[in-house]
C-alpha cells in the first residue's frame, strides 16, 4: 500500500477501518498519538505478532486500558435464562437486543434447570412447577388470541396480516407474565473489549453457576477474536468477598418489618436543582467562573430563572434532546415494578441502578386482560404454585430459587437519574404504545419531579392518558 500522510497533505479523509480484527483496529487508533501516518497505513503495517506485543506492553503491562475501547465485539448469546440476561446487561457501556416476550411465543420445554437443584431433593418440585406454569402459558395462548380478536376491531387501513400480528402481540403481552425467569432466550451484545473485561469479571464472580458458565464461554469466544485483551480476566476476589459481607450486614442490621411502598418514590433529589441548572446553562455561554454565575442566579427572581430554562428548552422539536446541562441535577427513585417491565426499564443504562435479588415478597401484577378474558383463577393458581415452590427451595438454595419466579412478580430497583435522562425516559416510556406497567412508572416520575421543580418539568413530553 502506498503511504500517504493526510496530516502533511492537509486533505480531509473520513473512512471506516473495515475487515480488520478488533485488536488491530485498537492498535491502529492507539498509535495515532505517536505516529504521523494515516490510520489505514498504520493498520496495513500491523500483523498478529505486532498487535499482541503492543497490547501485552501497553494494556497488560502499563495499564493503558482505554486502548481496548477501540476493539469492539458483537457477541451472540443464545439459550440463556431471562435471569441471566439481566446479569449480563448490568453494564452501562454496551448495547443489547433481546428476544422479546411481547412478540414471540416461548417454548414450554426450554428452561434452565440449575444442576444444584436438579440433583437435590427440590429437583422434582422445581421441574413440576415450571412444567405446570409453562403448560398453562401454552394452553391459554389460543384462548387469549380469540378473546383479543373479539375485542380488537380491524382498522380499515390495516391489512389482515398486520391486524393478526397486533392481536398476537397483545395476547402475548399479557401472557408473558406467566413465564418463569428460567425460560431460555437469546441476546445480542455489542461491546468494547474494556467493558467486556469488566462484564466477564462480574459474571465469573456471580454466585449462580449459570452466570459463571456464561462468563467463561464469553471469555473463550472473545479470545478467538481478541487473543490478548481478555487473556487475564478472572473472577474478582474483592467483589466476591464484599458481596458476602454486605449481604451478612443487611441481614444483621435490617431486622425491622418491611413497610408498604408506593410503586415509585422520589427518595433523594437536588434541592437546588433549579438554581444549578439555570447556572450551568448560563455558565456554558459565558466566560465567568461557576461560583460567580450560581451566586448571580440565586439572587434572581423566579421569573428570571424560569426565563433561562424556557429559552434553553422551549424550541425542542420531536426528535431533539435537551441540552446536556440538564445532567447537572439528579433524582433518585425507589421503584417497585414487575419483572416483565423491569426488563424494559433496565435498558436505560445512563441511570445508576441498584437491583435487589428477585423474590416473591413484593407480590405480583395481574394484567387487566387476564381478568377480562376470564383467566384470573388459572393465572393466580400459577402464581401460588410458584410462590410455594420458591419458599420451599429458598430454604436451601436462596439464589437458585429465583429461577422459578414468573415475570409477574415485583422487584425493587433504585434508579439515580440526571434530569436529561428523565426527560428521555418519561417521553419514551409514557408513549401511546408503551406497556401499561412501565408507563405508570414514567408518569409518576414526571409527577414527582414536577411536584418538586415545576420549572424543570415544564418542557417534559409526557402522555398522561
Amino acid at each position: 500500500m502506498e503511504k500517504t500522510n493526510c496530516n502533511i497533505e492537509g486533505k480531509r479523509r473520513i473512512y471506516c477501518l473495515t475487515g480488520l480484527p478488533p485488536e488491530v483496529v485498537a492498535v491502529a487508533f492507539a498509535k495515532c498519538s505517536r505516529s504521523p501516518e494515516a490510520f489505514d497505513v498504520i493498520a496495513a503495517e500491523l500483523n498478529e505478532d505486532k498487535t499482541r506485543k503492543f497490547h501485552e506492553k501497553w494494556i497488560v503491562g502499563y495499564g493503558h486500558s482505554s486502548v481496548a475501547e477501540h476493539a469492539v465485539l458483537s457477541i451472540a448469546v443464545e439459550n440463556i435464562s431471562i435471569l441471566a440476561t439481566k446479569a449480563l446487561e448490568d453494564n452501562r457501556l454496551a448495547s443489547y437486543t433481546e428476544k422479546s416476550t411481547r412478540y414471540q411465543v416461548f417454548d414450554k420445554t426450554r428452561y434452565y434447570k440449575p444442576l444444584k437443584l436438579m440433583q437435590s431433593k427440590h429437583g422434582k418440585l422445581y421441574e413440576k412447577t415450571a412444567d405446570f406454569i409453562l403448560d398453562k402459558y401454552e394452553r391459554l395462548f389460543p384462548r387469549m388470541m380469540e378473546h383479543v380478536r373479539k375485542r380488537m376491531l380491524r382498522e380499515d387501513c390495516v391489512s389482515e396480516q398486520l391486524h393478526e400480528a397486533r392481536v398476537r402481540n397483545q395476547a402475548l403481552d399479557s401472557l408473558r407474565y406467566l413465564l418463569p425467569v428460567s425460560v431460555l432466550t437469546n441476546l445480542g451484545m455489542t461491546v468494547n473489549a474494556r467493558e467486556l473485561e469488566n462484564a466477564v469479571m462480574k459474571l465469573l464472580t456471580h454466585p449462580l453457576d449459570e452466570m459463571k458458565e456464561i462468563g467463561e464461554e464469553i471469555k473463550c469466544t472473545a479470545l478467538k477474536v481478541t487473543p490478548t485483551l481478555l487473556k487475564y480476566t478472572d473472577a474478582s476476589e474483592y467483589l466476591a468477598q464484599t458481596n458476602l459481607a454486605m449481604e451478612s450486614l443487611a441481614d444483621e442490621m435490617l431486622l425491622s418489618k418491611t413497610q408498604p411502598q408506593a410503586k415509585v418514590e422520589l427518595v433523594q433529589w437536588d434541592t437546588d436543582a433549579v438554581d444549578r441548572i439555570a447556572a450551568c446553562l448560563l455558565y456554558r455561554y459565558s466566560q465567568k467562573p461557576y461560583k460567580q454565575v450560581v451566586a448571580a442566579v440565586r439572587d434572581m427572581r423566579d421569573a428570571d430563572k424560569e426565563k433561562i430554562i424556557d429559552e434553553a428548552l422551549s424550541r425542542m422539536g420531536k426528535h431533539d434532546r435537551p441540552l446536556r446541562e440538564l445532567e447537572h441535577a439528579s433524582y433518585t427513585f425507589d421503584i417497585l415494578i414487575d419483572y416483565g417491565a423491569f426488563r424494559d426499564i433496565q435498558r436505560h443504562r445512563m441511570a445508576t441502578q441498584s437491583n435487589q435479588d428477585f423474590t416473591v415478597e413484593n407480590g405480583y401484577s395481574v394484567p387487566p386482560l387476564i381478568i377480562e378474558a376470564g383467566m384470573e383463577k388459572e393465572y393466580r393458581e400459577c402464581m401460588l404454585l410458584a410462590e410455594c415452590a420458591y419458599r420451599e427451595i429458598s430454604r436451601d438454595f436462596p439464589k437458585e430459587a429465583q429461577y422459578i419466579i414468573p415475570l409477574a412478580y415485583r422487584r425493587r430497583v433504585l434508579f439515580t437519574m440526571n434530569l436529561r435522562e428523565i426527560y428521555h425516559f418519561v417521553k419514551l416510556r409514557s408513549g401511546r404504545t408503551s406497556h401499561y406497567s412501565y408507563k405508570k412508572v414514567a408518569q409518576e416520575m414526571y409527577r414527582l419531579v414536577k411536584e418538586k421543580h415545576p420549572m424543570l418539568a415544564k418542557w417534559m413530553v409526557v402522555d398522561l392518558s
